[in-house]
């Protein structure tokens, strides 16, 4: 339990650097964090972290001995790199987008039915109506932003609550 809590505290610790750099060159409303991890810098930082977090996380996953949901999370890793690798005007960034999403909503949905938890549910709900608003087009960058945070929420809570 104690090295599965250190994973898990490294893993929050790193995604809240990436978090501090991605935000660092955040320059107007219009922009998505594809666009704004397109800056070279920016890009090789987030690249790096994202790599040792998703060793981390990995790792964490194991510790957890669920295999669907390190699956979910190993797809969610291998989408997250291509987002980071093309160029968000490439329509090949766009299916990893895709792949982020729907990795994200099926370790969602997984877990929500494992424990069957009301908060999760709730957290699952608003996630759908978070990726249903960013393929509208409103406002991408809150959009993006809310979704990586109730993702964080999911994630945590379902620590905690293991």
């Amino acid at each position: 339990m104690f090295l599965k809590n250190v994973l898990f505290i490294s893993m929050m610790l790193i995604y809240m650097y990436v978090i501090y750099k991605v935000s660092s060159y955040y320059i107007t409303t219009d922009d998505s964090i594809s666009s704004i991890i397109k800056n070279e810098e920016c890009n090789k930082i987030v690249f790096q972290n994202m790599i040792i977090m998703g060793i981390v996380t990995i790792f964490y996953e194991v510790f957890r001995s669920d295999i669907s949901s390190l699956f979910s999370i190993c797809f969610l890793l291998f989408g997250i790199y291509g987002v980071i690798i093309y160029e968000h005007t490439n329509i090949i960034h766009f299916v990893f987008c895709f792949i982020v999403f729907i990795s994200i909503l099926i370790f969602m949905w997984n877990h929500c039915l494992k424990k069957n938890h009301k908060f999760l549910y709730l957290l699952l709900y608003f996630q759908q109506i978070l990726c249903a608003a960013v393929f509208l087009q409103t406002n991408i960058i809150s959009c993006e932003i809310f979704l990586l945070a109730n993702f964080a929420v999911f994630y945590i809570y379902l620590h905690f609550i293991e």
